[in-house]
Parts: structure tokens; sequence; C-alpha cells
């Protein structure tokens, strides 16, 4: 029996510079298997490499306050996430 294994996959943060501790822990989550709940209030950048993550990993986030975000942030990460971001748009 052979004893190699293949390398483990790179977490998204590897190929994303998240800037806030929340994302990269949140990245690491979702690169585990996890789905995960985070603030609107992260950097676009975050929320938009979180929702990347989420397609490539097969896993779902929700964006709680998400109405603080303007039109056009939110469809920049519903676009990122394909289908794997939920928007929590209650007051």
């Amino acid at each position: 029996m052979s004893t190699h294994r293949p390398p483990p996959h790179p977490s998204p943060a590897a190929t994303t510079q998240l800037q806030s501790p929340v994302a990269r822990t949140a990245s690491t989550l979702i690169s585990a298997g996890g789905s995960v709940i985070v603030d609107a209030g992260l950097p676009v950048s975050d929320l938009v490499g979180l929702a990347e993550a989420a397609t490539k990993w097969g896993a779902s986030i929700t964006v709680r306050r998400a109405s603080v975000r303007g039109t056009a942030d939110l469809e920049r990460i519903a676009r990122a996430g394909r289908g794997r971001v939920t928007f929590d748009l209650s007051a």
C-alpha cells in the first residue's frame, strides 16, 4: 500500500487576500465544509472573497444586516456567490 497522500486543498484565504480576522476565520470554516453567517459591515472585498469561497467549496454564506450595503455592492457579492449567498434584509 502506498502512503502517498494528495496535497491538501488550499484554503480560499490563500487565493483571496482577506482583510479582516473574522473573514479569514470564516474562510477557514468554509474550506472545512461549514456554512457561515457574516455581518455586512465587513469590507466588500472580504464579502466577495467569502462568496467566491462558498462557490468553490459548495458552502453557503448568509450576509446579516445586508440593508446597510448599497445595491451595487450586494449585486457584486451575489454574482461572486452564484446562488450560494443569502442576504438578510430584515430591519
